[in-house]
């Protein structure tokens, strides 16, 4: 959590902050998940006597106030959405220590990178109706002018929705790019991950509009459809080269054939190198998995599962 080595055989790194109370209010219990700018723990709220997710900055970021602006950006982002796509936010606030702090719902299920792992390749109706999911909440992040800029499969949860099928949550917007005037990038500094970033994001993350986001999208729908990402590569260097190049493959038929044609270019669309030739919106790419681009003259679409079939237009 700390980047720092602990002679001794410490059992937990001493930035770990389960124990503590923080605000006065919230019991921190077990560290759920730790990312490069803040872990998330479970948490008991003593006053209101709920379970909730405490969302909070690693102390060595503390003075660091462009950190801190991300965090006070996504708390307010977050609650203004109203999505079921995105995690209910509740409060922000800062430790007695000086970390910027989030107080989210627990969720309750696994990532998608952690679903993909366990499972495989998915069925491609299963993987069309998860990447649409996602596709829905972005429509509504992008129309508030807010680019996510860190779409991965590991920052997509899934859980059982109310009806029993599943759900989406697309997490993390501590990397989101929004138009308030606000300078929180520089251009040689690459924010998301080389698996996932689009081209124009690794030359120039201060350049970013909706179609990076798409493009990121892609990578995970092809990472579901196959079990892998499109990139082969042997370090970071060679990867981040391949991603500014466009070298990756961007069909995912030619690894699983009896995907459907029109879905495969569904998918090279959104990964073109070139991003004018991508999806213009987020709606317009959910309009395109979710149903075939082109259908006979005086035919009906017919259910998911139908229209995945390959048939002569593919």
């Amino acid at each position: 959590m700390c980047d720092v080595p602990h002679p001794g055989g410490v059992d937990a790194c001493p930035e770990r902050r389960t124990g503590e109370v923080i605000a006065g209010k919230y019991v921190v219990g077990p560290l759920l998940g730790c990312g490069g700018m803040a872990a998330v723990y479970a948490a008991h709220h003593r006053v209101l006597r709920r379970e909730v997710a405490l969302k909070v900055i690693h102390r060595r970021f503390a003075v660091d106030a462009e950190l801190s602006a991300r965090f006070v950006r996504e708390a307010r982002e977050t609650a203004a959405l109203g999505h079921p796509a995105f995690v209910a936010v509740y409060d922000a606030g800062t430790t007695e220590d000086g970390c910027a702090f989030i107080e989210m719902d627990r969720l309750s299920g696994q990532d998608l990178y952690s679903l993909r792992k366990a499972e495989g390749m998915l069925a491609p109706e299963r993987a069309i109706r998860l990447t649409a999911a996602v596709l829905a909440g972005l429509e509504v992040l992008h129309a508030r002018g807010v680019v996510h800029r860190d779409i991965k499969s590991s920052n997509i949860f899934v859980l059982s929705g109310p009806d029993g099928g599943e759900q989406v949550k697309l997490l993390d917007l501590g990397f989101a790019k929004v138009d308030d005037g606000v300078k929180l990038t520089t251009r040689n500094q690459l924010l998301g991950t080389p698996f996932y970033i689009s081209p124009e994001q690794a030359i120039d993350p201060t350049a970013v509009d909706v179609r990076s986001d798409l493009y990121s999208i892609g990578v995970v729908l092809f990472e579901l459809l196959t079990g892998k990402w499109p990139y082969d590569f042997t370090s970071k260097r060679e990867l981040l080269g391949k991603v500014m190049k466009g070298e990756l493959e961007r069909h995912p038929a030619r690894l699983r054939p009896e995907l459907p044609g029109w879905l495969d270019l569904a998918v090279a669309k959104a990964l073109a190198h070139d991003r004018e030739q991508r999806f213009a919106s987020a709606a317009e790419m959910r309009a395109a998995i979710e149903r075939p681009g082109r259908t006979r003259e005086g035919t009906k679409p017919g259910l998911l599962r139908r229209i995945l079939r390959r048939n002569d237009d593919a």
